[in-house]
């Protein structure tokens, strides 16, 4: 009996601590709100600078498939207003070939897009489209588009490195951005595991390696594929029987070859193809 009346003593301390917190709290009263792209599990696990960077290939479409639309993640903090409100995008200066507007990509201001940059009504999140242009350029070339929150009427830039985003575009076979990059073990990141799609799966990338995968699997082991299996419902089973299956095709494949007199698969500088 004494320890029950302990139990409920306690029970009313600890609800009359909380109800004075909660008055103690101040009411949230800004105007300002902010906003992120926003990269899924990257909250949780700081890998911001590698998931930040998206490809996009028209290679895995159809042969005239002209546009297409990269669809990229925003999220804002502060009020939700019941209008819908305009998001600011710029694209700025980055590494290597720069993408050009009406080129490659549709600028974010085209009287044809612009009234998609938006936050809907009642929403806090929201995806944004960036549509991609197949200039004849892309067969020979990977270009590349990195585009900023800009301060507006509605939003200002949130945390600096959910601030911006990489893609690169091109009309040929290229590496996956997260084909090389770590990724927290699901359920066991705090414990500082990780997995790697190319350390323990499929090894160094090569084109060649690339479109023999999507030859004898019909997967195309793009950003996407890669995010799915690695991420969201990764199943080390799966990735390690397509491994087993990859090098026993990839054997049969290279007898035949040097059966007909030619060498082994190998890479465009010799690297012979392996898992």
């Amino acid at each position: 009996m004494k320890k029950f009346i302990y139990y409920i003593l306690c029970s009313c301390c600890a609800i009359g601590a909380l109800t004075s917190c909660e008055k103690d709290l101040e009411v949230y009263d800004t105007d300002t709100c902010w906003l992120n792209f926003y990269y899924d599990i990257l909250g949780r696990y700081q890998y911001e600078e590698k998931m930040s960077k998206t490809s996009y290939s028209f290679v895995y479409g159809s042969s005239d498939r002209q546009r297409d639309t990269v669809w990229l993640e925003m999220k804002a903090i502060g009020k939700v207003y019941d209008h819908d409100r305009a998001i600011q995008l710029e694209q700025v200066p980055t590494d290597g070939v720069q993408a050009v507007a009406g080129k490659h990509f549709v600028a974010f201001n085209d009287p044809s897009v612009a009234h998609l940059y938006v936050m809907p009504a009642g929403k806090s999140q929201t995806k944004i489209p960036i549509i991609v242009l197949r200039d004849p350029s892309l067969k020979n070339e990977i270009v590349n588009l990195k585009l900023e929150i800009r301060a507006n009427e509605n939003f200002v830039p949130g945390y600096p490195e959910y601030s911006y985003r990489y893609l690169s575009i091109t009309d040929m076979l290229s590496e996956p951005s997260y084909w090389n990059h770590v990724f927290p073990y699901p359920g066991y990141a705090e414990f500082g595991y990780t997995l790697c799609f190319a350390d323990d799966y499929f090894g160094p990338y090569g084109v060649v390696k690339h479109q023999f995968l999507i030859d004898h699997t019909g997967l195309k082991f793009d950003d996407e594929f890669i995010y799915k299996t690695m991420i969201e419902d990764l199943n080390d089973d799966y990735l390690s029987y397509l491994v087993k299956k990859m090098r026993k095709v990839l054997a049969e494949v290279n007898a035949e070859r040097q059966a007909q007199g030619l060498d082994v698969l190998k890479e465009a500088d010799g690297t012979e193809v392996s898992f």
